[in-house]
């Protein structure tokens, strides 16, 4: 904890000298920099889903799922800190918090429309972006993640059903500390023309020993799993804006957003052998910009392919969900 209070403040003071003179200081002014791409499979954007999948964990206690529809809520704010921008060196800084949940619920199941699991996580990031005079790049960037924090928790019907019925079942519990570096070129920022975008980042964990997830004897019946190996994930993200050309306009813009993220595939059995896996997270779809607001609605597609990435069913590839969603941010 020390390192990360040490980062974080290393990296709040140091753009103060990079900026120089004439820069222009803000607390508590919201910053548009290096915001989540829409496909950012943890974000703070604000999202209802309305969502078909093929699989679950095999200890769900219902087994017609498939043929109804699940809802996936996602809710999230950035806090902003400080924000430092200095206008003659086309330089940007700020520095937040943020915090999100993710909920999935089988809202359709006809007994007690249960919440299957719960992920909660917070940070505190760092982003800086310098702008220069091009066509094809308009900017450049960095962001700096010293602290996330991630914890997820499966609904009680769920929990107490695999507990009371199933032999061999395991609750785990998804928690960990972890920090971010990811660097972007044309940051969408504040801009509102055609642009396409790209973010590749690496993520890892600040205590290695422990791994990604803990279990509790009384949670697991007594048997225990070992800790997470592998523990870094790494990604690409592509994001194309048009306000102009087909089927877009300056009222509707189009945004395609792709995420490739290499994650660890979990194992709570000794036997079976961690892996890492390709996940690909794709939204399409239009986002409606409203006149002198930085909030928007927008209406898109989903399409997720790869390991579950709710808590403790990331140890399941094969998975495949498909949705309608409309997010506000």
């Amino acid at each position: 904890m020390k390192k990360i209070v040490i980062i974080s403040f290393l990296m709040i003071l140091s753009p103060i000298f990079i900026f120089g003179q004439g820069s222009e200081h803000y607390f508590f002014k919201e910053s548009n920099i290096l915001k989540p791409f829409l496909s950012e499979i943890r974000s703070t954007t604000i999202k209802g889903e309305l969502a078909w999948l093929n699989k679950l964990d095999d200890n769900y206690y219902v087994s017609d799922y498939a043929s109804r529809p699940f809802i996936e809520v996602h809710l999230g704010v950035e806090l902003p800190v400080y924000w430092l921008e200095n206008r003659e060196k086309d330089l940007k800084f700020s520095a937040s918090g943020f915090i999100g949940n993710i909920l999935l619920i089988d809202m359709f199941e006809s007994v007690t429309a249960p919440v299957i699991n719960t992920d909660y996580f917070f940070g505190i990031k760092t982003a800086m972006v310098k702008y220069v005079d091009n066509s094809y790049i308009r900017n450049f960037g960095i962001k700096f993640v010293p602290l996330f924090h991630e914890s997820t928790h499966i609904g009680d019907e769920f929990s107490i059903h695999g507990y009371n019925d199933i032999p061999g079942f395991r609750r785990v519990n998804i928690s960990y500390e972890a920090w971010e570096v990811a660097a972007v070129i044309n940051d969408p920022d504040t801009i509102k023309s055609n642009l396409f975008s790209a973010k590749v980042g690496f993520h890892g964990l600040w205590n290695n020993t422990k791994g990604y997830y803990t279990t509790d004897s009384l949670e697991t019946k007594g048997v225990m799993a070992q800790p997470s190996q592998k523990n870094y994930e790494y990604y690409l993200q592509l994001n194309l804006q048009r306000t102009s050309g087909l089927l877009c306009s300056e009222r509707w813009m189009n945004v395609i957003s792709v995420e490739a993220n290499n994650r660890l595939r979990f194992s709570y059995d000794s036997t079976i052998k961690e892996k890492r896996s390709w996940n690909f997270n794709i939204y399409f779809g239009w986002k409606h910009l409203t006149k002198n607001s930085n909030r928007n609605m927008g209406f898109f597609l989903r399409y997720y392919n790869g390991i579950i990435p709710n808590g403790q069913f990331r140890n399941t590839g094969g998975y495949q969900y498909a949705a309608i969603s409309i997010t506000y941010d």
